[in-house]
């Protein structure tokens, strides 16, 4: 099973007026291929893909603080392959995606050399 996927966002979301307003919640955004659906309630015909997470999908979640690392020094780049690692966060106690890595080497080179790693 490859763990490669090409990943078109990355998003960093929290409730400042909430009851906890230091929660945060970080999401990977991946092309999903739009489906035909034909229920008795809900009819789709449609080609392409989209970002929106499919009827009884879920989001791939990302470790909040490496998602701001990520976003604040400019290393993540959108529509390119990654290879992604799965964690365990002891603080949600939930599994998350706790690394990713570029698999073209032009695109690792600059995600290295914008997180301090080369």
């Amino acid at each position: 099973m490859s763990n490669k996927i090409i990943l078109c966002g990355l998003q960093i979301t929290s409730f400042p007026e909430s009851k906890n307003p230091d929660a945060e919640s970080a999401l990977l955004l991946m092309l999903y291929p739009l489906e035909n659906v034909n229920a008795p309630k809900f009819k789709r015909k449609a080609v392409g893909q989209s970002t929106e997470t499919p009827f009884g999908k879920q989001s791939l979640s990302i470790n909040a603080k490496y998602a701001h690392r990520l976003i604040d020094t400019s290393a993540f780049v959108s529509n390119k392959e990654y290879s992604l690692e799965v964690g365990f966060n002891t603080e949600t106690f939930e599994n998350e995606i706790s690394k990713i890595t570029p698999v073209d080497p032009a695109v690792k080179k600059h995600f290295d050399e914008c997180l301090g790693l080369k």
